[in-house]
C-alpha cells in the first residue's frame, strides 16, 4: 500500500541517521484517502487526482506538525512509501496509523518545500494559510535524503 506520511525535517534527519522513521504511531494518508471533488472519468486522471489529494492532505498535516516542533526548519515534508497493509491500523478519517517503523528502503520519494519557502511557511503558521496555496512541494529521490536534510 502506498502511504503519504507527513513529517518535519527533524523526523527526516532522524530517519536518515537511524535508517527508518523514528517510531511507529505516525498518522499517514493512503492513496485515495482524501475526498475528491468531481473528477474526470479517465482512470489515469483519477489516479493522478487521488495521488495529488493524498499528498495535499499530508502536506497540510506536516504544517500542523511544525507547530509542535519549533526547532524544526520551517519546511513541510511528506514521505511517500510502499508498505504492507498489515503495518497499519485504519483511522475513521480514511487515513492510517503506522504500527511499525518504516525503513528508509521503503521510501519511494520525499516531497518537501525548498529552503526559500520558509517565509511562506512562517506566514501560514501565523494564520495566513492561503500563503502556501501557490507553493508546490519539490520532489526528492530517496538517494537525495542525506543532502536534503543536511
Amino acid at each position: 500500500m502506498r502511504v503519504y506520511i507527513p513529517v518535519t525535517f527533524v523526523g527526516l534527519r532522524r530517519a536518515v541517521a537511524s535508517g527508518a522513521l523514528p517510531s511507529s504511531g505516525w498518522h499517514a494518508r493512503i492513496l485515495g484517502s482524501g475526498r475528491l471533488g468531481s473528477g474526470a472519468d479517465d482512470a489515469d486522471n483519477d489516479q493522478g487526482s487521488a495521488e495529488y489529494e493524498s499528498l495535499r492532505l499530508a502536506a497540510a498535516e506536516s504544517l500542523v506538525a511544525l507547530r509542535s516542533e519549533p526547532e524544526a526548519p520551517r519546511r513541510r515534508a511528506v514521505v511517500v512509501a510502499n508498505i504492507p497493509e498489515e503495518w497499519t491500523d485504519s483511522e475513521p478519517d480514511g487515513g492510517v496509523i503506522l504500527t511499525r517503523r518504516v525503513p528508509v528502503e521503503r521510501f519511494l520519494a520525499v516531497y518537501a518545500d525548498g529552503p526559500d519557502a520558509a517565509g511562506t511557511i512562517v506566514a501560514a503558521l501565523n494564520g495566513k494559510e492561503s500563503a502556501i496555496d501557490s507553493t508546490d512541494l519539490l520532489w526528492f529521490a530517496r538517494q537525495e535524503l542525506a543532502d536534503l536534510v543536511s
